[in-house]
């Protein structure tokens, strides 16, 4: 139990351990008790990746090395040698194919069991833009971290983490607004809020200074002396950020050429042929070494390595207190029942699916409140399309003189919705998408709370701006005014504006935004064709005729014929005779109705649902797929 300093202030938190309000260093402090003592050990691991011309090409030849509890092991080397390869390797976001053993406590590895207690920080975190340092920092607490903390509690979080990662003059600054830094450094924070036992990070000081890198790797330095597992990329690391490193890896053309205690690396280098000069930076002469700047056997060096880390294997903290229970069955028992019990007490905290989404739907809130160019612009749009509507067909609805016209316009209402809503959300969705990846496979919440949330969240600004849109193109085209028309106008609108952005969502998902920008055109048009609006359906080749079932312009056209004509009084006509002036025969001419209005809402209704199926599919697929 951590002893508090000060005399004031002093509190419990998860009734383990004491916390001093006034020394903030406290809070960042894993309790070692709570931490489960967890070394990573990996034998002859090979990772290799398929080319585009199905070739295959090896990132990993043969790495051998462990990370030890309460060190920071640094891993060095120059770009692509293998270090994120290996990193994802370790934490199970490896694509690739792995050969090798990879164990946990001389366990093998288990990716239901042991992924949940790692934490893995890739080096191009995600962050939700109109979210601020604040915000963002006290929703991830209040996810991740303990569900009876209050407000207080997880403020004093919040504002230790922003002091120490020094964000406490950007608490209130958008994340899109941050420097590289600064971005960098909120990615770092939003998952120290969690006492995970392995933290895997990649290049955690890019784009920092060097005092700003510096207090990262402090802070990674605390962490792991409370028996937590540091693991990190470092491109370039100083002297003093070497200082606080206990294990370095050194990593060449996927071969591993060091791996074992900072302090004697250069007395192996050194046997090898190589020695550093007085007054060097050890990394800068290491990585010298293997690029071939220096002269000497690289081969020799590899080799040299290799025995010298079994020593150090076999010298290790680790292995002198565990050499003997881990090749035991009493060991591999009680390490099971440790993790048994470390997930049923994560399952008492973990939040439920109601907790998880009442956070997600107020994130999601203040998002859509600060998107000026989803909320404000996309309000605007409707508005001012509806207007422009309303002053080209004005007063058409009772003319049967312009029932082409106005039918053009009842065509045109479904094509504006639908194509708006999906390309409008193609173009955010897929930072979206990126955000909740990371923050799914590192436990933040479920994909029924994430997904959920999306979908409710959005409602009532489908609903504002199909209101909007509809009332105003109603009116000044001068339609029926009668409650029930208004009513089905506005559903089969509304119904529009949802099969938009569920197919935005759907192709901005799967496609990402450039390639679904160009797909939302080259999907709709066809349908468009087949909505037997410009070609009767009768008309068209047999083979077509059933193709036009797939176009739901085809369902929501009709809906809004029969909105407008069915069931209703012969058109004003000035002309003695008036062809179209009879609502009966502008059906007809029309082949409505095909089926009954509310049949209509059941299909456009399955058109969302079956979206909806297929984008939760996607996701658990890219779940699935990064997992794996």
């Amino acid at each position: 139990m951590l002893e508090a300093n000060s005399k004031n202030n002093t509190r419990m938190m998860d009734g383990e351990y004491k916390i001093d309000l006034q020394e903030s260093e406290k809070l960042l402090e894993f309790e070692k008790s709570q931490n489960s003592l967890m070394c990573i050990e990996f034998n002859n691991l090979y990772c290799s990746a398929r080319k585009d011309k199905g070739t295959e090409e090896t990132i990993l030849h043969n790495v051998s090395g462990h990370f030890e509890s309460g060190k920071v092991t640094m891993i060095i080397g120059p770009s692509g040698a293998g270090k994120t390869t290996l990193l994802k390797a370790i934490s199970g976001r490896q694509v690739m194919d792995i050969k090798g053993t990879l164990t946990v406590n001389g366990i093998e590895w288990n990716k239901p069991t042991f992924r949940k207690q790692m934490c893995y920080i890739s080096q191009q975190f995600d962050l939700l833009p109109f979210l601020t340092v604040r915000e963002t920092l006290n929703i991830a607490t209040r996810l991740k971290d303990d569900i009876n903390k209050n407000a207080q509690e997880i403020n004093l979080v919040v504002n230790d983490i922003a002091e120490k990662l020094s964000l406490s003059n950007c608490l209130d600054t958008l994340a899109n607004k941050l420097s590289g830094g600064e971005q960098k450094r909120l990615s770092i924070g939003v998952e120290m809020v969690t006492k995970s036992s392995i933290i895997l990070l990649d290049e955690p000081t890019s784009g920092l200074d060097s005092a700003a890198s510096y207090q990262i790797i402090n802070i990674l330095h605390k962490m792991a002396r409370a028996n937590c597992t540091i693991v990190c990329t470092i491109h370039q690391p100083s002297s003093h950020i070497v200082s606080l490193v206990d294990d370095i890896m050194v990593l060449h053309e996927g071969k591993c050429m060091y791996c074992g205690p900072k302090s004697e690396i250069l007395n192996t280098y050194n046997i090898a042929g190589f020695t550093c000069p007085n007054f060097y930076n050890v990394t800068e002469f290491v990585l010298e070494v293997v690029t071939g700047q220096r002269d000497g056997d690289l081969e020799h060096l590899y080799q040299i390595c290799y025995d010298e880390y079994k020593k150090f294997k076999s010298r290790s903290e680790y292995n002198k207190n565990n050499k003997k229970s881990i090749s035991s069955i009493d060991f591999k028992q009680e390490l099971e029942r440790n993790n048994t019990d470390a997930l049923t007490n994560n399952k008492t905290q973990k939040k439920s699916t109601w907790q998880q989404q009442k956070i997600l739907f107020a994130r999601a809130l203040i998002c859509i409140k600060r998107d000026n160019t989803f909320t404000k612009l996309r309000i605007a749009t409707h508005i001012v399309v509806a207007i422009i509507f309303g002053l080209i067909f004005y007063d058409f609805g009772d003319n049967g003189e312009k029932v082409i016209s106005n039918t053009s316009c009842l065509f045109l209402i479904p094509v504006f919705l639908i194509f708006m809503n999906a390309l409008q959300t193609v173009l955010i969705i897929p930072t979206e998408i990126a955000v909740f990846l990371q923050e799914r496979l590192n436990n933040w919440y479920s994909l029924k709370s994430y997904y959920s949330v999306k979908i409710l969240a959005d409602l009532p600004m489908q609903v504002l701006c199909t209101s909007c849109f509809t009332f105003i193109t109603y009116y000044m085209t001068g339609q029926l005014i009668e409650l029930d028309r208004i009513l089905k106008t506005w559903l089969i609108c509304l119904l529009c504006t949802i099969i938009g952005q569920t197919e935005g969502i759907f192709l901005g998902t799967l496609f990402g935004s450039k390639l679904a920008v160009f797909l939302v055109p080259a999907i709709n048009i066809p349908l468009v064709l087949l909505a037997g609006y410009f070609v009767k359906i009768q008309e068209m080749l047999n083979f077509v005729k059933p193709l036009s079932a797939l176009s739901y312009y085809r369902f929501a056209v009709e809906g809004l014929m029969q909105a407008a004509y069915i069931d209703r009084p012969n058109l004003s006509c000035s002309d003695m005779y008036c062809y179209l002036g009879s609502t009966k025969k502008i059906l007809y001419l029309m082949d409505i109705p095909s089926i009954s209005f509310y049949g209509i809402v059941i299909i456009l209704s399955c058109w969302i649902i079956a979206f909806h199926i297929v984008i939760c599919t996607i996701l658990l697929w890219k779940i699935k797929y990064v997992k794996n």
